[in-house]
């Protein structure tokens, strides 16, 4: 999990993208969107290393697991794990029409901001995560406004968060 803030020198981190991530990269007009794809890209290589490779379209994947990757605003969540695993951010005081949202997304209908925002964030970790979803677990975390979900094949006690 990091920050975009905490970007210090953008070329130093450019140089660890490869030829497709450098021009993804490049084509993005919005410049926060920009900085969110370079700083989840070194990301997933500062964590995984040698073991990362990226498809034609930019997206990384490892040899020996799963990565998942969200942002929301400065902040940039990857998760990486042995099993599969669908992960999602989402800042909690964006006010919406949660109703209208809520049935838009086929999701329970509710104008609670607390009900639709956890409903939100785990149908966009679960769709992350793929078909078997419904058999996943999912956990949730609350940073400052926002709210993480993981959704993930594997039970796990503790959940590790790394903030660089």
């Amino acid at each position: 999990m990091s920050n975009i803030e905490s970007i210090k020198n953008r070329a130093d981190l450019e140089t660890k993208l490869s030829e497709s991530e450098l021009l993804q990269y490049r084509n993005f007009s919005n410049n926060t969107r920009k900085l969110q794809y370079l700083l989840a890209h070194t990301l997933v290589k500062d964590v995984c290393g040698e073991n990362v490779t990226v498809s034609e379209n930019g997206v990384p994947t490892i040899k020996s697991g799963f990565i998942s990757i969200a942002h929301k605003d400065n902040w940039v969540v990857v998760a990486v794990s042995d099993s599969l695993v669908g992960i999602d951010i989402e800042n909690t005081n964006i006010i919406r029409d949660f109703t209208g949202q809520s049935e838009l997304l086929n999701l329970p209908k509710t104008n609670d901001k607390k009900v639709f925002y956890r409903n939100f964030v785990e149908y966009e970790s679960r769709f992350k995560y793929g078909k078997d979803s419904a058999k996943a677990y999912m956990y949730f975390y609350e940073f400052d406004n926002y709210l993480i979900g993981i959704c993930t094949a594997e039970q796990y006690k503790d959940i590790q968060f790394i903030l660089s």
